[in-house]
């Protein structure tokens, strides 16, 4: 009979809560900001479905997986799904948290209305096509169409907006 303790507990309790507080400060400071560049997500997308192979021929070998063709499926795709997550997860954390070079560029801009994200301006960036920037980090008047300045922090696997401002 195993017995559990406390310190367990309590360790168990503060990685879940850490694991929470973690996913909603990206969700609400740092996925609003980060645009991952589409070169990085396809090789996210081809480095998730190489490793998702992998464990699965690992846990394919064990006599007790259920080796129907609807579970390998289901299963292969719900590993690669998952691992994409945490890649993305991972990237958007590293674009936010390093350093990169500074740009700024002139576009017209559109005002654009949050249903489930923020509301803000959809402005065309030279690399990415539009590009939805927050009224958090916008300053100006945003109602109405015009042209805006947008402030830019680049790296090799995206980049995050810092500000723009509207005139």
């Amino acid at each position: 009979m195993k017995k559990y303790s406390y310190s367990q507990l309590f360790s168990y309790t503060f990685s879940i809560l850490f694991i929470i507080a973690v996913f909603f400060y990206w969700k609400f400071e740092i996925k609003e900001y980060v645009i991952i560049s589409s070169v990085s997500i396809k090789i996210a997308l081809v480095i998730s479905v190489i490793i998702s192979l992998i464990f699965f021929f690992f846990i394919y070998k064990k006599p007790t997986f259920n080796k129907k063709v609807k579970n390998l499926l289901f299963f292969t795709f719900a590993l690669t799904m998952i691992i994409f997550i945490i890649e993305y997860f991972m990237i958007s954390n590293i674009v936010y948290f390093t350093s990169g070079e500074i740009s700024s560029y002139n576009s017209s801009y559109s005002y654009v209305e949050g249903r489930r994200s923020c509301s803000g301006i959809k402005v065309n960036d030279e690399s990415e096509g539009e590009v939805k920037v927050c009224t958090k980090i916008v300053y100006g008047n945003i109602d109405e169409t015009g042209n805006a300045v947008v402030f830019k922090k680049t790296n090799v696997l995206g980049f995050e907006l810092i500000s723009a401002k509207t005139y």
